[in-house]
């Protein structure tokens, strides 16, 4: 009899009530989460569900004010190693709770975070979880009263909460380290200065090299190979060239790794270096690479679980600011002799 029904038409709430006889009320309520459904009830309602095939009609849900149970993530850029590893934390996070999410990628272009803001309000997210791009301001009316929790870098022109990692504390760490091998000459470089994370990264760069009374240079910006193979070879020029770098983020580890092998040049006897993020295979280098493990996991679910804290109580973003703190994973990269990752906080 299940089987007809699917064939000849749509499985309606009223089907499934009279399966698990019960009125279609209780059914409704069941589907909306009511707290005082009984085990026993709601036992009935979802076998008669299983057995019917039933799927709520969403188009339906959302007419009648219901939430969409779907949340929006914009992010950057979908092949970036860390967006990546979030975009997959907040997905898991998100099903695990019953939500289906809508994942975008802007390119770090401003024009496109509002645009697609303004197509995930359309189809009614409930919720938006936001990466922005440089430069991007956002005014309330962009909203319309739709949650937004900003991760990785705040946003610019609104109240927001927002989930970040240390990255100030760790690049400090970082250089502190590189300065303990005994390097005076540390450059820092990578991707624009103008995004958040990054410009934390240099801050905690230039406070270690200051504590120590050395000279900080200037930051160099590089998008490819042969920018990165230019900002090296101007640093290693001239009567004081740099004995380490400190890429700032993990696509400028990779350029500046492709960078000094056409150069021939040897890590760490030519150049010692500490990343700025653990590059994929970063252990299995040779030699493998000292960097800042970041916890894209965890920034990814406590980002999730706050967003729909927010949907859940139905209250604004407040400006709260949580940070999760990053490690270090001393290698060889940095000068330090040859063991297994050691971790440390």
């Amino acid at each position: 009899m299940a089987n007809s029904i699917r064939r000849s038409k749509a499985v309606t709430l009223a089907d499934v009530a009279k399966r698990a006889g019960l009125a279609v009320m209780t059914v409704s309520r069941y589907l909306n989460g009511y707290p005082n459904i009984t085990k026993k009830t709601a036992r009935k309602v979802k076998d008669a569900i299983d057995e019917l095939g039933y799927r709520p009609n969403q188009a339906a849900r959302i007419l009648m004010g219901q939430p969409s149970n779907v949340i929006g993530l914009i992010i950057p850029n979908l092949a970036n190693p860390f967006f990546a590893s979030i975009a997959h934390s907040v997905q898991q996070t998100a099903l695990q709770c019953g939500y289906l999410v809508w994942i975008a990628a802007t390119n770090d272009e401003s024009k496109s975070d509002t645009e697609l803001i303004q197509r995930m309000r359309d189809h009614q997210v409930d919720g938006i979880l936001l990466a922005s791009s440089p430069g991007m301001i956002l005014h309330k009316h962009d909203l319309d009263q739709v949650p937004l929790v900003a991760i990785d870098r705040p946003v610019k022109g609104i109240t927001a909460d927002y989930v970040t990692i240390e990255d100030r504390m760790a690049a400090h760490a970082a250089v502190e380290h590189l300065l303990s091998h005994g390097y005076q000459r540390i450059a820092c470089f990578g991707l624009s200065a103008m995004i958040y994370s990054i410009e934390e990264r240099i801050i905690g760069y230039q406070e270690a090299m200051k504590a120590k009374g050395l000279a900080v240079l200037p930051y160099a910006q590089c998008e490819d190979k042969k920018s990165a193979k230019s900002v090296i070879c101007k640093l290693l020029s001239g009567r004081s060239p740099v004995q380490a770098i400190f890429p700032a983020n993990a696509t400028a580890t990779i350029l500046a790794l492709e960078a000094l092998n056409d150069l021939n040049i040897s890590v760490p006897e030519g150049l010692a270096l500490f990343s700025y993020g653990d590059i994929p295979l970063g252990h299995v280098f040779r030699p493998p690479i000292s960097a800042v493990r970041q916890p894209t996991a965890l920034l990814g679910e406590i980002a999730t679980r706050h967003l729909l804290e927010l949907i859940a109580a139905k209250r604004p973003s407040t400006g709260v600011r949580t940070t999760i703190p990053a490690s270090l994973v001393i290698r060889q990269s940095c000068g330090c002799a040859a063991h297994s990752d050691i971790p440390t906080e």
